[in-house]
């Protein structure tokens, strides 16, 4: 650890009652005290930040030893050939390799293979340069330089043969308008001796490996930043016969000589879709640790099809990055089980050590089988918790103008808010590898520094995400309602049977990304007489693909429309997880207007309240008991109102049902607020900025469904944090109270 003092993380983000829990933990300290706290308190600005609201009794509350961790970070490929390879008769090995950053200013690693006595053969990039040698515990031997043969984004097949006489080495582009080729050798004075039989791709001493559900984690050095295809280990001197062929002719030379290549394209199977078989050879499958990105083109990909799961060949390759991170591997600092009693709420472990160092993890506890006690659940948005998480877009935000960043003053107070994230912990689904290329999984087997109870968000200096959440926890408490807590992962795992016993179904102020599974739970709820009350904004907008049904780790493809921070690359749109369309739900005929009747419409600083509808005081006058004026939401802690941030709105061409009533919208957003990309066909200055386009709003709407059930939307990220002003005595407050007791007095038709 370099620059957090004490981090921890949980082996799940959510638990029922009893279960077992694995805390992880890494610091400075020898000694850190645990406790565990029911957190019930957003973070607002000038008070105690903690969260915690109450300490509960515990077994596992304690003082345990503490020491400091590293992480697997890195991803690579390993196997296992089925005998050892030896420089007494020969082999090849190669692979066809895309490099993505040949400035990364270190050696990265593109094959390694494990010999006898510490001994390796090695074949490195050193920016273009191709090395290739000879390692022993006394140094470096027989070592071959082809230079600058190594292009940028460009495929070659690298080929190494190794015998009793020397090393040779061979580098054939695919496109020579791109990649050269080379060939060069070094003769040995004495006979080469090396066994091995361990081969590693995209890195080097590979060690702790461990295979979970859904992916193996490991730690390697040197990790090579690029795309790898076909990597092929070959009895015998076959350097002629593998370079610049297929993969098809590459299994064709395995086959007759004997050896390995290995298919890195996606496979089917959830559990160890990891595992990569070997196309032709007696190995066994090889092992992608650390999950590097599948589904991507590879060297003979024509451009013809823009699907893996069209045309699985030309997609035999896996993109690899030294910052893939899924599971930090850190070991647990205890296991124990939680209280049996204990009631549905969102709580954390919390870690103190004597220096004062602290960091509160958070959890929810799910009701546990038949355990319900209410007819609230609120639904809190763990896979977009995940998918910021550890978000470190300050820089971008600032140079791209966003938020109003262009000021120095501005700039300076929101650097001051930012929670610096090292690599050691991973960064988001927003954030970019070296390379450039977006970052595909997210994981909560690791510390998330932005999922906290005290984060404020460096853009707006308040609560956003889970700490925006919180701002509605601590409402729901003032206010007297019971709850339960379900999470994304449940509705994931368990679809609309996991709604059964609730009338009504609460969201957060952000639920952004969603599996087709939990779009088929919340409308099947919907649809079946339940209540959806839809408090936030952008929500229901990206596809959302799960790894692992018990540790969450979630994928995403971005596409190429949207509000995003970086594009898929052509053709590498589907999930691998799901074997799926990734992208906008919007693109797949499931935008939001069609579940909660609103939709993404524009983002950007400056919240405004909600100006109500005249008309619709008359269709549904129990909306507005209580409520003097024509505005709702005038004062808000996110930019001081309940309509900004992300702005929904209502559009019957995505499918807003119509019998929808706009209870309110706001107008009359700053210049700053921009219409979302996917709404736009062209371009014209000023065309799309908030004074301009009327368009750019958030509506606040109601509708019933046929079968009893009915939806209660406010279309805005800033609706939540405004519920707590004037100590919940405001406008925005009592519309929420209206609707949930209208909620929960409507009688119930579901069976």
């Amino acid at each position: 650890m370099s620059q957090v003092s004490l981090a921890g993380y949980l082996d799940r983000m959510s638990y029922e009652p009893g279960q077992q829990i694995a805390v992880h933990a890494s610091g400075h300290a020898s000694s850190v005290e645990v406790s565990l706290v029911r957190i019930g308190r957003g973070p607002i600005p000038g008070r105690d930040v903690s969260g915690a609201v109450e300490t509960i009794p515990w077994t596992g509350a304690g003082s345990y030893p503490l020491s400091s961790q590293t992480g697997c970070i890195g991803s690579f490929f390993v196997a296992e050939l089925p005998m050892p390879v030896s420089a007494h008769v020969g082999f090849t090995i190669g692979a066809w390799v895309h490099p993505t950053d040949l400035g990364a200013g270190s050696a990265q690693t593109i094959v390694e293979v494990v010999g006898e006595g510490g001994r390796t053969v090695l074949l490195e990039m050193v920016g273009g340069t191709l090395v290739a040698c000879v390692v022993s515990p006394e140094g470096r031997t027989h070592e071959v330089h082809c230079p600058d043969v190594m292009c940028e984004r460009a495929w070659s097949f690298v080929g190494l043969q190794i015998s009793r006489d020397g090393i040779e080495v061979a580098v054939v582009g695919r496109d020579p308008s791109y990649a050269p080729s080379d060939r060069t050798a070094s003769r040995a004075d004495e006979m080469v001796s090396f066994t091995g039989q361990q081969v590693t791709f995209g890195a080097r001493n590979s060690r702790d490996i461990v295979d979970r559900k859904g992916y193996s984690r490991g730690r390697a050095d040197n990790n090579f930043e690029g795309k790898l295809s076909a990597p092929v280990v070959v009895f015998g001197s076959h350097l002629d016969d593998l370079c610049g062929k297929e993969l098809h002719e590459i299994a064709l030379v395995v086959r007759s000589a004997g050896g390995a290549v290995w298919d890195l394209a996606p496979q089917r199977s959830g559990a160890t879709r990891y595992f990569c078989p070997a196309l032709a050879g007696a190995a066994s499958p090889g092992r992608l640790v650390n999950l590097p990105n599948q589904g991507v083109t590879g060297p003979n990909w024509d451009a013809t099809t823009d699907s893996f799961r069209e045309c699985r060949d030309q997609y035999s390759a896996a993109h690899f990055h030294s910052t893939d991170l899924i599971d930090s591997g850190w070991d647990p600092l205890f296991i124990d089980a939680l209280p049996s009693d204990l009631p549905s709420a969102v709580y954390g472990i919390e870690l103190r050590t004597a220096a004062g160092d602290s960091d509160t993890v958070p959890l929810f506890v799910v009701p546990g089988s038949g355990t319900r006690r209410s007819r609230i659940a609120f639904l809190a948005s763990t896979f977009t918790y995940l998918a910021y998480g550890n978000e470190n877009l300050i820089e971008f935000f600032a140079a791209e103008g966003a938020f109003g960043l262009t000021d120095p003053e501005a700039v300076a107070t929101a650097r001051s808010q930012h929670v610096p994230v090292g690599r050691e912990f991973g960064l988001s689904l927003y954030d970019t590898h070296p390379d450039g290329s977006g970052i595909h999984y997210s994981s909560g087997l690791r510390p998330l520094l932005d999922f906290r109870p005290e984060y404020r968000t460096w853009t707006f200096g308040c609560g956003r995400g889970f700490g925006g959440d919180l701002y509605l926890i601590e409402w729901l408490e003032w206010a007297g309602y019971e709850y339960d807590v379900l999470t994304d992962l449940e509705l994931h795992n368990g679809g609309a049977a996991v709604l059964d016993d609730y009338d009504v179904v609460i969201t957060g102020c952000h639920p952004e990304y969603h599996t087709s599974q939990m779009l088929d739970g919340l409308q099947a709820f919907r649809d079946n007489g339940g209540k959806l009350a839809y408090l936030g904004g952008n929500g229901f907008y990206w596809v959302t693909g799960l790894i692992n049904s018990e540790s969450p780790v979630v994928e995403i493809r971005r596409g190429h429309a949207g509000i995003r921070t970086w594009a898929s690359e052509p053709g590498e749109v589907d999930l691998v997880s799901s074997w799926e369309a990734g992208g906008l739900w919007r693109l797949r005929g499931r935008a939001p207007q069609r579940l909660v009747g609103v939709g993404m419409a524009a983002q950007g600083g400056g919240s405004r309240p909600f100006v109500v509808k005249p008309a619709a005081k008359r269709i549904l006058p129990w909306f507005f008991e209580g409520i003097e004026g024509d505005l709702i939401g005038e004062r808000g802690l996110l930019l001081g109102g309940a309509a900004g941030d992300e702005l929904d709105r209502v559009d019957a061409r995505l499918g807003t049902p119509p019998g929808t009533v706009v209870l309110a919208s706001s107008e009359n957003h700053p210049e700053g607020t921009q219409r979302a990309i996917e709404e736009l066909l062209q371009v014209y200055h000023g065309s799309t900025s908030g004074p301009n386009d009327t368009d750019i709003r958030a509506d606040m709407v109601y509708f019933d469904v046929p079968e009893g059930g009915a939806v209660f939307s406010v279309g805005s990220i800033a609706f939540i944090p405004s519920l707590l002003v004037d100590e919940g005595d405001n406008t925005a407050s009592k519309a929420l109270h209206n609707v949930l007791d209208h909620f929960l007095l409507t009688e119930c038709k579901r069976t």
